[in-house]
């Protein structure tokens, strides 16, 4: 495999799952030849220190946003680069993450490696074309719009043992390469290979066709351990320290309860020069007991006299090491030996001090959380709920409002005392905006609006994104098709009397589209996000953990990020509440008996999963019906239309929220940008949609695991499901929005208080 530089490697990895739960900045990707590779930081990756330099300088040079906007995306657009026009969640992002100075999201350019010489496809990118088109040299600029990484952990052994830092070998490899006039070539030191241990010589043909010589090495084993933080830092085991540390242990120089807390800060590697030497027993058991370290220059390990005893790796997931705060994804690719860090404390209110790390593989799954968010793209102003014409004179008056703010502050109300409501029909005049309402109600309107005159003390902003999807597809039996809506057509479909009984509306929503960005990540624990009302009734949001940044700069220097963009197909099903009401009234004392665990019992913050308990908790007994239900019909779908179930995706739209209650799931497919066939909205014909419920429905009340399942009273993570397991209710965990957590099919389909339990019988 080759490397551009001495950090970095071409590794394929798909552009869909670079932002995913498991991918993203700071996670480690195995290799293809069994290597490890951490992905660096946003502002390592080339194309996006070009675009965020870019618009940098476009508002260096316009002072109004919209403009700003509008060149950013012909700029990007020239350059055959993904320009992804949501302005929805780019305002979310802002709030969310505190991006005041965010302008735009482009998309991850997809780079396909040529299998033969692991080198880009770039002879016919469209990214190479659209440069070509500018007049720009498109010779190497394929290695711009590639992801940039390092190699973790540092450390590689050969097959005699011998363990250093990756610099080390490669300074052997330059050596080499010196001695035989450049043959190898630096390039060729991927994957990392033994200098020393030189395999044959023989010719080959490179991407250009030509015959060169070519030097096989040996290729070096990388180690696979790690040192994570629950703050999300990462650092290499020391192992030269961790000897001497072991070393004094086995010797009784330190006390029996010391853990390594002080290995970093106090102890001293085993001598200046460490030639470490790893060694596995072939006669023991497998286990960190039957791999041995020594120091070939110092003697330590090597077991010649009571004080230099034998060494081996048993206890080592014992080790809580002071974090050193390091933050190797970060790291200049120019400057590869010095590691960014910040001090790490603990977070919990409980307790202070340094925080601990702990020893974990790299392949482990507490060594990654990517704490990532889709945003379903809704027109602004059905979003705001708003003509599009006031939401014109909104954005106007923001930015005429932001101009003035410039030099000596004013309050709003002083600006639309002063500068709009005294000439209101000038301002609608110049600005060109037409009034098709009665201008005084508009003049109220707007107001209320550029005033902010709203009650935001309860508000949830995530509870608030999905409210204006759910009031978008409620509230509308249709999308017309203009330019400001392009990206979201959906249409009602005619309900018979027996569907009206359960669901509001069933949509067919033939075009939409998801923008997928990762925000943070964390390591050890997932981050949480818990929702909860304190004892006046007010939202409370808390998060367990602080994720790590995926950007290196300061907060106001960053203007673009990453995300993906996919397009696809969907069902919208919007349940009756009125029919949800009554029938929990009717069940009241078998329902409540069901969920009493999961409804009354107070949710310890601080444990794993107070999320989902707490999200379950609010939601009530409608939480498990609308769930369940999304993922029967998932399950049924992917019988009657073809679609794998990893392919489909849920979108729950559940709240009992005052003002806010929602009742409702979008199943839909975004599997790439070439989006959907139609096969999914096809189901949603009248004629069909009533025997999908139908199958779907009879389909749940045979599982394998029966009676067991049945009858349970909690299984899976946090024994949150009842009657659901693999063989029945269980999608995908791609598909999932909950972590197939909240789920209970006897609650559909129940003989005595199923809310379905009825359809098999009315639905023909």
């Amino acid at each position: 495999m080759k490397i551009r530089n001495l950090n970095q490697y071409n590794q394929g990895i798909g552009k869909y799952k670079l932002l995913s739960s498991t991918a993203g900045v700071g996670s480690i990707i195995t290799t293809k030849v069994g290597s490890y590779v951490l992905i660096s930081d946003i502002n390592k990756w080339k194309f996006i220190k070009w675009a965020n330099s870019k618009v940098e300088l476009i508002r260096k040079n316009n002072s109004d946003d919209r403009k700003v906007y509008e060149i950013s995306k012909t700029e990007m657009s020239d350059r055959g680069i993904d320009f992804i026009d949501d302005q929805r969640f780019i305002r979310f992002i802002r709030t969310e993450k505190e991006l005041n100075n965010l302008v735009c999201l482009i998309g991850v350019p997809h780079m396909a490696l040529n299998e033969s010489y692991n080198t880009p496809n770039w002879k016919n990118h469209p990214i190479k074309r659209a440069l070509e088109t500018l007049g720009e040299n498109t010779n190497g600029a394929q290695f711009d719009y590639m992801i940039a990484g390092t190699h973790f952990p540092k450390w590689f052994k050969n097959r005699k043992g011998e363990l250093r830092e990756i610099s080390m070998w490669y300074e052997m490899w330059e050596k080499e390469s010196r001695n035989n006039r450049g043959t190898p070539s630096r390039k060729d030191f991927a994957p990392p290979r033994d200098a020393s241990d030189f395999i044959k010589e023989y010719k080959i043909k490179n991407i250009e066709g030509q015959e060169v010589n070519y030097r096989e090495y040996r290729e070096l084993e990388q180690t696979n351990l790690t040192l994570i933080c629950p703050n999300g830092h990462l650092s290499d085991i020391p192992w030269p320290k961790f000897l001497n540390w072991k070393t004094l242990k086995e010797t009784f120089q330190l006390k029996k309860d010391d853990n390594g807390e002080k290995i970093f800060d106090e102890i001293e590697p085993c001598c200046s020069n460490p030639n470490l030497i790893w060694t596995e027993s072939k006669t023991k058991s497998e286990g960190y007991g039957s791999i041995f370290i020594e120091c070939k220059s110092c003697g330590l390990g090597s077991g010649i006299s009571k004080d230099k005893p034998k060494i081996n790796l048993e206890g080592i997931n014992n080790l809580q090491i002071y974090c050193k705060g390091q933050k190797p994804w970060e790291i200049d690719l120019d400057n590869s030996n010095s590691i960014p860090y910040e001090k790490c404390y603990k977070r919990s209110e409980l307790q202070n001090g340094r925080e601990i790390m702990r020893v974990s593989l790299v392949t482990a799954n507490n060594m990654y959380y990517a704490n990532g968010f889709s945003s379903l793209f809704i027109p602004m102003h059905h979003a705001e709920n708003i003509t599009i014409e006031l939401l014109d004179a909104v954005e106007i008056l923001e930015e005429r409002y932001k101009k003035r703010n410039s030099n000596s502050p004013i309050s709003k109300d002083e600006f639309w005392t002063n500068k709009v409501a005294i000439d209101f029909d000038e301002f609608l005049e110049d600005n060109a905006i037409a009034v098709n309402v009665n201008k005084l109600n508009f003049f109220n309107m707007l107001r209320i609006r550029f005033l902010n005159i709203v009650d935001n003390q309860m508000l949830d902003p995530h509870e608030e994104y999905r409210w204006q999807e759910y009031r978008c597809f409620s509230q509308n039996t249709l999308i017309t098709e203009i330019e400001e809506n392009k990206g979201l057509n959906f249409r009602d479909i005619d309900l018979s009397t027996e569907l009206k009984i359960f669901f509001g509306k069933i949509q067919q929503v033939e075009e939409l589209k998801v923008t997928n960005i990762q925000l943070d990540f964390t390591r050890v624990n997932p981050k949480e996000r818990i929702v909860r009302l304190n004892e006046n009734l007010e939202k409370v949001v808390e998060e367990a953990t602080i994720g790590q940044n995926i950007f290196s700069v300061k907060k106001e220097e960053l203007f673009v990020l990453p995300a993906n963009e996919t397009y696809g197909e969907g069902l919208f099903f919007q349940f009756n509440d009125e029919s949800i009401h009554k029938w929990i009234e009717e069940n009241s004392q078998q329902l409540n008996d069901r969920f009493l665990n999961f409804l009354n019992k107070e949710i310890d913050t601080k444990e794993q999963g107070a999320g989902i308990k707490q999200k379950i908790k609010n939601n009530g007994i409608k939480h498990f019906l609308i769930h369940s239900f999304s993922h029967l019909m998932m399950r049924e779908l992917e019988f009657s239309c073809g679609y794998p179930s990893a392919s489909l995706k849920e979108r729950l739209y559940i709240s009992n929220s005052t003002n806010k209650i929602m009742s409702g799931v979008l199943i839909y497919t975004a599997e790439g940008s070439e989006g959907s066939m139609g096969g999914l909205v096809s189901q949603g014909e009248p004629e069909r949609i009533q025997e999908i419920l139908r199958n779907g429905l009879e389909r749940a009340h045979n599982c394998s695991s029966d009676p067991l399942c049945w009858e349970s009273d909690g299984q899976g993570i946090f024994g949150l499901n009842l009657s659901a397991c693999f063989s029945c209710s269980l999608v995908a965990e791609t598909a999932c929005e909950e972590m197939n957590l909240g789920l209970d099919r006897r609650v559909l389909i129940d003989e005595e208080f199923g809310y379905f339990k009825d359809i098999i019988s009315t639905v023909i």
